[in-house]
Parts: structure tokens; sequence; C-alpha cells
């Protein structure tokens, strides 16, 4: 398991659980709705200058829709918070996006409902004073829910447990007075862990708990998170023997792990589970087409590549079935999906715990 959360200039990842330091206040926990994604049903998401006089956003037709409520990511890999732009596929009688856009105002709150308990994103978080824009974002055509993006992880420490067969999701109260550190750092806290016992999923009755306290030491390895410009974290990870470093996205919004290889010296135990395609020598990249020095990425083999910034960075949303190649040479390489990496020994983010 593993903590995250950001500030205005720096952020912090906390291996093997989370500093109390770090909160300000108790972590409550909820079951991911999903097995191998960081979901949560948020059940109401109210906009305003106050919550009791704020608009709701997301107008369930039913009860039963409510309660079970809008699939939710959390992701860090995701800059704003990301709403509804249709009806969820009948679910609701308003468009969100269209009464956020209405009721625009600053000085305004979003509350999210979770498992019962309710979470502020102020004014201050999603809108960009030093721009003046605001980090609200409406949802792409085809995605049902929300992305929670880093307006949230700016207020929140949020606790990603996958010691149990599915995701437990935990929620504190940032402590604005922590200072996260600047080098990797491994200290023992008092075990604060998620009350298992208490978590069940049943489908509309998801419900937060507070952590169970133990006297118990546990240790937790504090590792900083380079945060460029407020909109995308990047950690330094080692791969391979012997070690090899690479600078990847830190994303909780992805279940794969990718890099760049010479993808000819990849090992056989890889290449197997490789479709044909990878190594044709007919795959043109964006580079090649264009002469810009771009990445390309091409999930499944369709025509339609989306370009990256070239510099040794790839983030990929695909699953297994997406391929980088950069000026013919270079691909990279998802090593890794979801759990299955635990049983593979590559490395994996997102989902999976990062380790080799």
């Amino acid at each position: 398991k593993f903590s995250f959360f950001s500030t205005d200039d720096a952020a912090e990842v906390q291996l093997g659980g989370y500093d109390p330091d770090t909160t300000q206040g108790t972590m409550w926990y909820t079951p991911a709705l999903s097995r191998n994604d960081f979901i949560v049903g948020v059940n109401s998401l109210k906009f305003g200058q106050s919550h009791g006089s704020s608009v709701e956003l997301l107008a369930f037709k039913s009860e039963t829709q409510r309660k079970f409520g809008a699939p939710s990511i959390m992701d860090s890999g995701t800059s704003c918070l990301v709403i509804p732009a249709d009806h969820m596929q009948g679910q609701l009688s308003n468009v969100p996006w269209d009464d956020f856009a209405r009721n625009w105002g600053k000085e305004k709150s979003f509350w999210l409902e979770i498992g019962e308990k309710t979470w502020e994103i102020p004014f201050s978080s999603w809108y960009l004073a030093d721009t003046e824009q605001t980090c609200v974002q409406p949802s792409p055509e085809g995605m049902q829910g929300l992305l929670v993006g880093d307006v949230f992880f700016r207020e929140y420490v949020v606790e990603f447990d996958m010691t149990d067969s599915r995701p437990i999701i935990g929620i504190a109260p940032l402590n604005k007075q922590y200072t996260p550190v600047t080098k990797n750092q491994l200290a023992n806290y008092e075990l604060h862990q998620a009350p298992k016992a208490k978590l069940s999923l049943l489908k509309g009755e998801e419900v937060m708990y507070p952590a169970e306290h133990s006297e118990t030491l546990t240790a937790v390895d504090r590792i900083p998170i380079v945060n460029q410009k407020g909109t995308q974290y990047f950690m330094d990870v080692s791969v391979g023997t012997p070690a090899q470093p690479f600078t990847v996205i830190f994303d909780t919004g992805s279940t794969v792990f990718g890099v760049f290889s010479y993808k000819d010296k990849l090992p056989d135990t890889i290449k197997k589970e490789l479709p044909g395609y990878y190594f044709s020598q007919n795959l043109k990249t964006l580079a090649q087409s264009s002469g810009g020095p771009v990445a390309a990425l091409q999930v499944g083999g369709s025509s339609g590549a989306a370009p990256f910034g070239f510099g040794g960075v790839l983030q990929s949303r695909g699953l297994l079935g997406g391929l980088v190649v950069v000026n013919a040479a270079l691909i990279g390489v998802v090593v890794a999906v979801g759990r299955r990496a635990r049983r593979s020994g590559y490395v994996a983010m997102g989902e999976t715990p990062v380790g080799v």
C-alpha cells in the first residue's frame, strides 16, 4: 500500500502506508468499486458558497442509482476535476457540466460525498489564480463518471491499500504545515490501517470507516515527487539488473508501467506476450511522417496515434497491446498490467505496487 498528496509546488509518495503527521484528522476508508482500479462511488457533487446553499450537480433519477454513485477514479495523472458532460446513460436528470457552468462563480466550493462522508474542494484548489483558469473540465464523450484529479490531492492525503483482493481507498485532510521530503526517508510509525472487518462491498451500501490505531510499528518510506507546474508528477525508478534509471509519470489512474527500450533487445519472456505487429518493419511513427522528435502511442495496432513529448518519459493509458515507436528504433513496452505484475515480477505502477 502507498499514500500520496501534493502541495502547490511539491508532492510525496509514502510506501507502506502513511505518516500520521501528514494528516490533519482521521483517515477514513472505503472499498473500491473495482478489483483493478482505484474507483469510488460519488453519491453527491455539490457546488456553491456553502454546503447548505449549494447546487446538486449529480441529480440521480433514482435513489438506488444515487446510493451506488457515479464511478470516480482517484487519478493523480489528471490535473483537474472532470465531471460528466451528459446524462450518464440516462442515470441523471441533468447535465452536471452545464449546471456548473451556469452557476460558476468565484469563492465557491465543491463538495463530494463518498461513503456518506463529505469532502470539500475549495475555490483555492480548483481555480488557478496565477493563470486565472478554472481547473474543472467536462468529461470526454463516452466516459461515464468523474476523474478526481490533483485539485483533490492538494487538499487530502489519499491512501491506496492493495493488501486485499479489492483495493481500499483512504482519505484524510492534509496537514498544510507538513513539508514534503526532498530525498528518500525511511521512518517507523505506529500503525494506522483500514478496519477491513467493517469494510464490505454491498452495492449501494458503501460506507467510510475511520482508521484503526495499533501500537505496532510499521515502516514507511517517504519519496519525493517532482511537481511539474502543479499539473504533472514525476518520480525516478530503477528497472532491471543492473539497475537502469528512468523518470516516469506518477499516475494512479493508469494500470501499466511503460519505459523506452530497444525492441530487438527485449527479454524472450516479454516478446512471447507481445503481438507480432510489435516487430513489424512497416510501422511508422509521427516522427517519420512529420519530421519532429515525438513519440507515437498506438493502442491495439490502430492507426490513430497520439503524440507525447519525447524525453524518455511515457505515460500509457492503454492495456497490453499499446506500443510506442520512436524513430522506428525504440518501443515503449508495457511490462506489466494491473495485478498481474505481482506474479510476473516486472515493474508496475497505478493499481499495482511499485517493485521489482
